[in-house]
Order: C-alpha cells, then sequence, then structure tokens
C-alpha cells in the first residue's frame, strides 16, 4: 500500500514543474496519511492528517509487531491510568535499532458531539530521531477508539 508511483503520464501532458511537484507531494502525504492510519489503528478511523510528515518513525514499524503495537494502544486506552507513562518497544529490524514508544493518556473527558474522548501524548523515537505527538481519540457507540484529531 506505501508504494511508489510514476509520473510519466503527467509529463507527457506537459503539466508543468511546478504542478507535477505539488502533485507529487500530495500523493507523498495522502500514502503516508493512509499508512499511518492503518498502524495506529484497529480503532477505525478513516482519516489521519499528518501535515506534511512523508517519513515518520511509525513508518519503520516492522509488519510483524503492528498488531501488538495497535494492541499497545488500545490497551492504553481503555486501561491506561491517566498521566502514568506506558512504554513500547518494536523488535529489532534488519537495522537493529527498534522503534521506541512512550504514551501518556489523558483523562477521559465527556464532551456533547463526541461523547469520551482521551488525549494520547507519545514520543516516538528510534536511534537519535523523536517525534512528538498529540493525538484525540474518541470512543464510538461499538466501544472501539477513532482518531478525532492531532494537536
Amino acid at each position: 500500500m506505501c508504494g511508489h508511483y510514476s509520473f510519466r503520464d503527467l509529463s507527457k501532458e506537459r503539466v508543468s514543474r511546478y504542478r507535477v511537484i505539488m502533485f507529487q507531494m500530495k500523493i507523498a502525504v495522502s500514502r503516508t496519511v493512509a499508512c499511518a492510519a492503518a498502524l495506529l489503528l484497529p480503532l477505525g478511523a478513516n482519516a489521519l492528517s499528518l501535515g506534511f510528515r512523508t517519513d515518520t518513525v511509525l513508518m519503520h514499524i516492522p509488519a510483524k509487531d503492528v498488531n501488538d503495537f495497535k494492541s499497545f494502544i488500545s490497551q492504553s486506552l481503555n486501561d491506561g491510568e491517566a498521566g502514568k507513562l506506558r512504554e513500547w518497544s518494536s523488535s529489532a529490524r534488519t537495522s537493529k535499532y527498534p522503534v521506541k514508544v512512550q504514551l501518556t493518556p489523558g483523562a477521559v473527558v465527556e464532551t456533547r458531539s463526541a461523547g469520551q474522548c482521551r488525549l494520547l501524548s507519545a514520543d516516538v523515537s528510534q536511534r537519535s530521531r523523536v517525534e512528538s505527538w498529540r493525538i484525540w481519540f474518541c470512543k464510538q457507540s461499538d466501544g472501539a477508539w477513532k482518531i478525532s484529531g492531532l494537536e
């Protein structure tokens, strides 16, 4: 799903270089968003905007660890004590540098429009690269959590 696109057809149509670059960026961002959403969610979100993060550390979680990572997020949302740090680490990849995640769940808040929501603060790292995320999740009527937005 997270592959490379060929833009030969656009060049044949003599689209300006600027438009080609903008189109490439748009595709790259939408692919990254789809991949990150797939990694982040056992939780049923259909959309997630990561801005222009085209190479997030989350993309380096090995495929064999994705289900474990999803379970970690789900457990953090369902059972995590507000303000208490929880840690997860992927298995070592061929580069031998695991992806490490530190999550701190916020308190569950009740909203009129979305029901129960919870903020997860995350520090995601691999080697010396660290990303900080603040992601809102809201509980659906079926009990599943869905991404509501980023701060």
